[in-house]
């Protein structure tokens, strides 16, 4: 009988855990919650590809990016000290839809505006024109949660025709702890 009991009890904790991570964040007050907080580059590594074929690595030490709900529910900005490069992000999100719509300004005339979707984990998926880019050109962004405190950032380049010109850059950011 006791044996039964511990089994029943673990099958609970293992389900409750489960659930847990499958969380719908579409459904909960803020769905940007994850986003909030201080992050940094892992190990200060940003990658890049600017004509097509060549990847750079980068090592940005002191890259920040403060994340704070706005006075919504729905949307949040994102402060971002890449040293000598700083902007910010600002996204919405309509829940029962989807839909997520992007503005950015980064440097003196990187201005962004696109629109996109989030999914029921978190992860983004966004279209984007930059003012500074090629006529017609757009970048797909994906933000991918690796788990609460760390996400993949991927920014690929698409010409006006929609074909990827081989042009990217992205790198994983981690949360940074309060203690550090």
């Amino acid at each position: 009988m006791k044996l039964t009991a511990t089994i029943a009890l673990a099958a609970a904790a293992l389900i409750a855990t489960s659930s847990a991570a499958e969380r719908n964040v579409l459904e909960e007050p803020y769905p940007f919650q994850r986003f909030d907080g201080e992050w940094k580059l892992k190990d200060d590594k940003f990658q890049q590809v600017w004509d097509g074929k060549t990847v750079e690595t980068l090592s940005i030490p002191g890259h920040r990016t403060n994340c704070s709900r706005v006075n919504t529910d729905k949307s949040v900005l994102c402060v971002v000290d890449a040293v000598d490069f700083r902007g910010h992000i600002l996204w919405a999100v309509i829940p029962a839809t989807r839909a997520v719509s992007h503005l950015s300004h980064f440097g003196e005339a990187r201005l962004g505006r696109g629109t996109g979707r989030m999914e029921e984990n978190g992860d983004l998926m966004l279209s984007i024109r930059f003012t500074d880019e090629p006529q017609g050109s757009s970048r797909k962004y994906t933000y991918t949660w690796v788990s609460d405190n760390e996400y993949v950032m991927r920014s690929v380049q698409y010409d006006d025709a929609g074909v990827p010109t081989g042009n990217w850059y992205g790198g994983s950011f981690v949360r940074v702890r309060t203690d550090d």
